[in-house]
Parts: structure tokens; sequence; C-alpha cells
């Protein structure tokens, strides 16, 4: 079930769900770029209908797996979009989707959103640099006066929010900030420790990188807008169905599918 895709995506539109016959749907927006969690091949954007049972043909990620099989299991269709991430969330705050996933929590997020009890992913913040970085690690207070790459949109806390001794400068892929990096226009990259490690092995850059000690993390979770009158409903559905794939075992399957573990690392 969660063999991955080669093919190249094509672009598939919503259907009517009247031309189903289903009643208990709820929308999904997420990033395709995001690998191991979500992504796709390519920047093509993605929309299409999912009922339970179903799966897409090129769309992948540990993530995917875990919100697609909770929702399914509590009897859910999937209306999916993806899309770059600042439209992503766009599109929940002004309420033409349900939910958005895979997001950490900050300050600014939980005056709009609110958030799941259950969690999809965990992301581990720290810095990247050139192999060849004259920069000695005693924290972010290491990065004095530096200008470092930022994926636009990303969310590295609250701590890494309040830094204004840095320029921080926005790419808008993981392989131009790295490239931007290699080229000395920037002196580091914010990262997710898995996201980042995965590009940089699947185009063969880890040997001209040194990371930074992690400063900090955040668990990833899906997102409602306060103001959906169906939140509250969505939020909890998902929570329950989360339960039930812990309690069946298809979470460690997931789990082992995409980490090559035996045992889920999703745990509080």
């Amino acid at each position: 079930m969660y063999g991955k895709w080669n093919s190249v995506i094509l672009v598939l539109f919503f259907t009517s769900s009247m031309l189903y016959g289903e009643d208990n749907i709820v929308s999904v927006t997420t990033l395709g770029d995001y690998a191991p969690f979500s992504f796709i091949e390519g920047n093509s954007i993605v929309e299409t209908i999912v009922r339970p049972g179903e799966n897409i043909p090129g769309y992948q990620g540990y993530s995917w797996d875990i919100l697609r099989e909770s929702f399914h299991i509590m009897g859910y269709t999937i209306k999916l979009s993806v899309s770059p991430w600042p439209r992503a969330m766009q599109n929940v705050k002004t309420g033409k989707i349900d939910i958005l996933f895979p997001t950490g929590m900050n300050e600014e997020r939980l005056k709009v959103f609110d958030y799941s009890h259950e969690f999809v992913n965990e992301a581990k913040f720290l810095i990247y640099v050139r192999a060849e970085s004259p920069i000695k690690w005693i924290g972010l207070e290491s990065l004095n006066n530096l200008v470092i790459g930022v994926k636009r949109g990303f969310n590295y806390g609250d701590k890494w929010h309040s830094v204004d001794y840095v320029t921080k400068y926005d790419v808008n892929t993981i392989s131009q900030g790295f490239q931007m990096l290699e080229k000395g226009r920037i002196d580091g990259f914010i990262g997710y420790e898995n996201t980042w490690d995965y590009i940089l092995k699947q185009q063969g850059w880890s040997n001209k990188y040194n990371k930074m000690p992690s400063f900090g993390s955040t668990k990833e979770y899906i997102a409602v807008l306060k103001t959906n009158p169906n939140g509250q409903t969505i939020l909890q559905d998902f929570d329950i169905g989360k339960q039930k794939l812990i309690e069946s075992g298809k979470l460690k399957e997931i789990e082992k599918f995409w980490f090559g573990k035996d045992e889920s690392i999703d745990k509080e």
C-alpha cells in the first residue's frame, strides 16, 4: 500500500462530491516538497478526491499516510490540494480549505488556527553550513551578523522568530537554499533535519555541508481555522482515527516503511 511511485504526476481536478454521493468530506491542503513527510515529484499542483481505501499515484509521504489513514478509518473522503506552502496556508486562512498540514505551532499561528491533539510528525531545527565554514557553535548567538537562508513560510519556533541579530534571507526551495550556501551568498541555511537530509542524500550533496547541533524542535499537526464551524469535529475525528491506527498496529507499519524501524517514533 505504501509503495513509492516514480511516474510523472498528472494534474487532477476536484470532482463534485454529489457525483459519488459522499457526505463525510474534508478538504486538506499541504505542500509538495516536504520529503519524507509529504511530497510529489516535480512541481505539479495536485487537486483530487481520495475516497476511503484509495491512494494517489505519485503523491506520498509519512505524514500523508497518517492523515489519509486516520480520516479514512473514520469514513471520510479527502479533497486534497497540493500547492506551495504560502498559498496552502492562505487558502485555509480564507476558509477555502478546512485543513492545513503538517504544521507546527508558534504564537502567531495559535492566534489563527486550532490544532489536533495528535501529531503527524516531528521536526528538529538546526543550521547547515559549508563543510569549510569557520562558524563555531555556541548556540544561535554564533550567527551574529551573518546571513541565514530561511525556507519561505516555514516555522522554526518562537526562539528563532525572536532572533534579530541575523539577516534572514527567504528562499523558495530547499535546493535553492543549499545552492546559495554553496556559492557563499548566505552563511548558513536553517532547516528541518529529516527533510533537509533527505534532499542532500537525493542530490548527492551530503559531503558538502555540516550540521550545527539542534537548537529546538516541533511536533507538527493538522490545523483548522478557528472560525471554521466544523473545525472541532474535524480535529476530534482525526484524533480518534489516529488512535485507531495506533491500536491496530497500522501506525507501526507506516513508521517501519518510511524509517525502517520496528517501533513507532510517534510518542508523546
